[in-house]
């Protein structure tokens, strides 16, 4: 009896499916047919690609060219030989020409009759099968895409990468949902507190800012990056809900023909509150808002930002930072130079270490006041606190140096290669690194602040002039310290006048106690609106500034009365003193003016 021999055509999706009851069946099948010999070919790319892409297919049409008594192909359904029409067609107009038999198991389907050639009645059901083949999946896909959308609406089967603030539970069926992580979570919701309420004495602390807090506090990983802060801060879902608009890579890109690269799709998908919506909606203002307004991460620490005020419009004071052949001219200017309407100080400046030596020569003036509030910022049980921020910047220090090794390892191993695509490599290892060496860089710099600040504790003495005096050096050689000090002490600064002979400052202090010699000029009756400082810096010998000082304490009400007292009574009267040299009866106090040494 002459053997007759047969393909087994078996197409699966995917590679984890098992082929081998398609197998049995279609061995059954070929058996019933009279086939006795069989060579099986299992496909498993996409139904879907173009002949070019589909492998099995074409090592099927190979094996038969090599082997031509192997002229005839089983398979289950016709989704098995491809789903697009036009692939159907081509495949089909090939194995007329080869005259090659197509059975179909599931529809009792065969090709060519039995003289090799294709019905009407064949054509027609070949391409009707094909037709609902290609149907049929675009419609599951349709019902599935629907369904997950639904799902992910009621918070259930969200696939993707998970977002901080979440963990996965899986349900009894099978469906997957997000819970919150209480620690994340928290975390989330204090990195939304500092940004919109301040961090260290920082109304508007910077992204970098909260992500250093983040290292020292040793808060997740996640939190330790500028980038992940940033993201935490703009992320929606953390109210309850957002709309996705996500762009995939599109697996059939380079198959199927006609094919986009990338996949675009939108989906709401519902999450457990962490953010209440108005909370967020205030933080995405500041966001907007800090764009031109925030404090900026720059090599420069400008003392007393946010804190001077223009004395002709108002607004808030900036450093200019210039270096010249004979020095630094640093100045303190007003933030309307760059406005359409500008304000008569522009093209003005103040000298910043004029201004700055000032404010510190007023606040040791009163070493009990600053005393009090050096041991406000930093109690002895602040010292633990300190210590468990060192550790955690150390952890991170280290992390960053093996990050580093690690690239450059990377840069040795390549660099004498000479490829060009090696040169990418190259190029995003560098840029590595040099992220790396500024973080790095930032994480010294806050080690030797926290250095710093423990020295203000160490040794603490009852004598509050000699705690002050004792630790005045490490104050005043660090800027960032003159910053937070002044910035706990004084609300704000006004300049009352300023030329080439005198400058006189007003400054808002932030604690105060009602002084008696205020209530016996007033009455004892008067509410206390603010305590105020006057500074008069006499500059008539540049080399020699002379500073002179006295407090006073302003009204509630009838503040206009005061401030006519103030200056036409009492800061020429100051005025007449310096030039009279008369040490009897002065309403003002030496202030023992001093430049500070650090630029």
């Amino acid at each position: 009896m002459e053997m007759q021999h047969a393909i087994l055509l078996v197409r699966v999706s995917t590679l984890e499916q098992d082929y081998q009851a398609q197998i049995y069946d279609l061995k059954q099948y070929g058996k019933s047919l009279g086939y006795t010999e069989f060579h099986v070919i299992e496909t498993k790319e996409t139904a879907f690609a173009d002949l070019s892409q589909k492998v099995g297919t074409n090592e099927m049409f190979k094996f038969i060219d090599a082997n031509p008594e192997y002229n005839t192909i089983l398979t289950t359904e016709i989704s098995r030989i491809a789903r697009r029409q036009s692939i159907l067609h081509t495949i089909k107009e090939h194995c007329i020409n080869k005259r090659i038999q197509i059975f179909i198991k599931d529809i009792d389907f065969k090709l060519l009759d039995e003289y090799g050639k294709i019905t009407n009645n064949a054509e027609m059901a070949f391409t009707l099968f094909g037709m609902f083949a290609e149907s049929e999946v675009k419609q599951k896909l349709e019902r599935f895409v629907r369904k997950r959308k639904e799902l992910m609406q009621m918070g259930v089967s969200i696939s993707g990468k998970l977002l901080f603030g979440y963990d996965r539970l899986k349900l009894e069926n099978n469906k997957n949902t997000l819970i919150v992580n209480d620690e994340q979570a928290a975390i989330v919701r204090t990195i939304y507190n500092w940004y919109l309420n301040g961090l260290n004495n920082k109304k508007n602390p910077s992204i970098k800012a909260i992500s250093i807090e983040c290292v020292k506090q040793g808060f997740h990983p996640y939190t330790h990056s500028k980038r992940n802060v940033n993201k935490l801060l703009k992320e929606q879902g953390y109210t309850g809900s957002k709309t996705t608009n996500n762009k995939r890579k599109n697996p059939k890109f380079g198959i199927v023909s006609n094919e986009s690269e990338y996949l675009t799709s939108a989906n709401k998908i519902k999450y457990p509150v962490i953010i209440e919506s108005e909370l967020f909606n205030k933080v995405q203002e500041k966001l907007k808002s800090n764009i031109t307004q925030g404090d900026k991460e720059t090599k420069h620490i400008t003392i007393l930002s946010k804190l001077l005020n223009c004395p002709s419009c108002g607004r808030k004071m900036q450093g200019n930072y210039r270096l010249s052949t004979t020095g630094n001219k640093n100045s303190y200017r007003c933030t309307s130079r760059g406005d359409t309407v500008t304000c008569a100080s522009v093209g003005k400046s103040i000298s910043m270490n004029l201004i700055d030596s000032a404010i510190w020569s007023l606040i040791k003036a009163d070493l009990p006041a600053l005393s009090k509030k050096i041991n406000e910022i930093n109690p002895d049980e602040y010292l633990l606190e300190l210590d468990n921020h060192l550790i955690n910047l150390i952890n991170r220090e280290t992390e960053i140096q093996t990050s580093i090794s690690e690239n450059v390892a990377i840069l040795n191993s390549v660099g004498r290669l000479s490829s060009q695509s090696i040169i990418p490599l190259i190029e995003k290892t560098g840029k590595t690194i040099e992220k790396l060496e500024s973080e790095l860089n930032k994480i010294q710099q806050e080690k030797s602040l926290i250095e710093s600040k423990k020295l203000l504790i160490y040794d603490k003495q009852d004598n509050v002039e000699s705690v002050i005096n004792d630790n005045l050096s490490a104050i005043e050689s660090s800027k960032e310290l003159l910053k937070n000090y002044i910035n706990s002490i004084v609300q704000e600064i006004n300049i009352f006048q300023h030329n080439i002979q005198y400058t006189v400052l007003q400054v808002v202090i932030k604690d105060f106690s009602i002084r008696k010699e205020y209530t016996d000029y007033f009455s004892d009756t008067m509410p206390i609106k603010f305590e105020l400082a006057y500074i008069i810096l006499d500059k008539r010998v540049t080399r020699n500034i002379k500073g002179y000082y006295f407090k006073a304490q302003t009204p509630s009400s009838d503040y206009a009365m005061y401030y006519e007292l103030v200056t036409t009574q009492m800061i020429p009267m100051v005025l007449r003193e310096i030039d009279s040299n008369d040490n009897d009866n002065r309403i003002s106090e030496s202030l023992n003016y001093a430049k500070i040494a650090i630029d």
